[in-house]
């Protein structure tokens, strides 16, 4: 019986410790789960915040030609990383469009871009040369792109001429003279050379071409009128007759062509003679190298160094939000990273930041700096008659038609190049005495010392301290300008009187048939004189004066407005 209690004691006390001993294994079990739990938790929160849980998003770049190979194999590697940007997963399209034609589009504005045509509007920008940004509207472009690659450019020639062009250290203001002056290459020790001759492709991948005309141009400019970094327009007097020089050869040959870079390489290394018609190449670095053209060399002239940069540019406008931007940001520093990098300098590129852009231009005054060579200035003499009669007050723009006149001469004195003639005449009733026009500045040579300064400085200050008279009277004014050009004629260039008026001849005393009359009678064979004639709004003359110029092998236009381009444009055609 003890036994049996003892046994059942023993029993009941062992429960006891037992169940003690497993409320603590299963409040540390519980513990040990929480804790697992928790990190579990965290670990799923963490990841969570990795994975698109906003979704996908693409970001569209579109890139220059040049690069598009390697910028193509970047995307497929930066995809690779699984970026995630703002919890969306990144994509990374790559559409390849020319430069030119995306700048255009995007100063066009979304509205009227085409996607058929040019891919999807581009996050992303990879343009050749950051010229392509100067035209953008205000707000395009978010931040401060980066390059991610350059090339500087330099002048393609045989070894022989480069030598001697480092010898020297000519410089892009050097160029036009070595260009025009058929014993220019004797002076740097290449007897039998002639001139530099440097043919200018213009066609397609010509950058090079223009990065050249607008160092020549930064260079020739004086750099009290304008900073060594920048162009305007109109092109002042130095840069023209620099690209004018440059513009034909010492063999009276037209240097520019409308060829490819490649193109006129390949001529170039064709024809490796001192007797050859061509001597040197605008081309980048990396051109040159890839070319195949093993046997030229190239030059870079001293000074303000001229390159092709790639700038990463990050768009800004509707189609844009942050995930876009920054993942555009993200993809620019992948692209900088040196093993990615690496991969442009393979290419013959150099590394990002090394070559130094230069003076940026717009795509105006690239415009201008190829028609100056293509279509170069021309020496010529004109007598300018510019009307100032009180209906020249009318207002157009913010200014009246005479100040806007006014302004549009003066810039046009300010940029023929110096050997053009010009002289100033303006037009109204009873302006010297009862004569019916005022001889402000005789023509002759623009830069001609005179008195007070220069020609082109009296031309500039004649024109701006005109101010709206009486009447017009155009056909008397006319004739008399005729007789002067006849008498002052200049054999072997274009010979003009230039009639800037709004119209009507408001004076009895000549009718528009004696006007064409007289002047028919004076026309002379021996010494063609045309009379150019720029109608201004609306002009009752039109027949009349447009008859006038017909008969002397001139040219009648007429401008709606005063306020705007075409004033300039014309007056550049008719004074270059």
């Amino acid at each position: 019986m003890g036994e049996h209690r003892n046994s059942g004691g023993i029993r009941s006390i062992s429960k006891g410790p037992l169940i003690t001993v497993g409320a603590i294994i299963v409040v540390v079990l519980a513990v040990f789960g929480w804790f697992e739990l928790r990190d579990r938790i965290a670990d799923q929160g963490a990841a969570a915040a990795e994975t698109c849980v906003e979704g996908a998003e693409t970001l569209s770049v579109t890139v220059d030609p040049d690069i598009a190979s390697q910028v193509t194999d970047l995307a497929t590697r930066f995809a690779a990383t699984g970026p995630v940007v703002r919890d969306h997963c990144i994509s990374v399209a790559v559409e390849v469009a020319d430069s030119t034609a995306i700048a255009g589009a995007l100063a066009a504005g979304e509205p009227s871009w085409d996607a058929s045509a040019l891919g999807p509007i581009p996050a992303l920008w990879i343009p050749r040369s950051s010229n392509s940004i100067t035209a953008l509207p205000a707000g395009t472009v978010d931040g401060t792109p980066k390059t991610i690659a350059s090339t500087p450019v330099v002048l393609a020639s045989p070894p022989q001429l480069t030598a001697a062009l480092e010898a020297k250290g000519v410089g892009w203001a050097d160029l036009p003279a070595l260009q025009s002056n058929p014993e220019s290459l004797l002076g740097l020790s290449l007897p039998g050379w002639g001139g530099l001759r440097m043919q200018l492709p213009v066609g397609r991948d010509s950058d090079a071409t223009t990065a050249v005309l607008a160092a020549v141009g930064s260079s020739t400019t004086p750099s009290s009128d304008v900073p060594m970094t920048t162009l305007q327009l109109p092109l002042k007097s130095p840069t023209r007759s620099a690209l004018a020089a440059l513009a034909t050869t010492d063999r009276g040959v037209a240097a520019a062509v409308p060829d490819s870079t490649d193109m006129a390489l390949s001529r170039l290394a064709g024809e490796l003679s001192p007797d050859g018609d061509i001597h040197s190449v605008p081309v980048t670095e990396q051109q040159l190298g890839t070319s195949g053209q093993s046997e030229l060399t190239g030059y870079a002239p001293p000074g303000s160094t001229v390159s092709i940069d790639y700038p990463s540019v990050i768009m800004s406008g509707p189609w844009m939000n942050e995930t876009l931007r920054r993942a555009g940001a993200q993809f620019v520093e992948f692209i900088l990273q040196a093993e990615n990098s690496k991969m442009f300098t393979d290419a013959g590129y150099d590394p990002p930041g090394s070559s130094p852009l230069g003076a940026t231009t717009g795509p105006d005054v690239r415009t201008a700096l190829l028609d100056a060579v293509t279509n170069p200035a021309t020496e010529r003499r004109a007598t300018v008659v510019m009307d100032v009669s009180t209906s020249m007050e009318t207002e157009e723009g913010r200014r009246s038609r005479l100040q806007n006149v006014t302004s549009a001469l003066t810039a046009q004195f300010d940029a023929v190049i110096d050997s053009t003639e010009l002289g100033l005449w303006s037009d109204s009733k009873d302006l010297d005495e009862d004569r019916p026009y005022r001889i402000l500045v005789p023509t002759g040579t623009v830069s001609e010392q005179l008195p007070a300064g220069s020609r082109r400085q009296a031309l500039i200050a004649a024109a701006q301290s005109q101010k709206p008279e009486k009447v017009a009277s155009t056909y008397p004014s006319m004739i008399a300008a005729y007789r002067a050009a006849l008498e002052g004629f200049v054999p072997g260039r274009p010979n003009s009187v230039l009639i800037v008026t709004d119209g009507p001849n408001d004076d009895p005393a000549e009718s528009s048939e004696s006007v064409s009359t007289d002047i028919t009678k004076l026309v002379d064979p021996a010494r063609p004189v045309a009379v150019d004639v720029i109608s201004i709004g609306t002009n009752a003359d039109t027949a009349d004066l447009e008859a006038v110029s017909t008969v002397t092998g001139g040219t009648f236009t007429t401008v709606p407005s005063s306020d705007g381009s075409d004033l300039a444009a014309l007056l550049g055609k008719f004074l270059y």
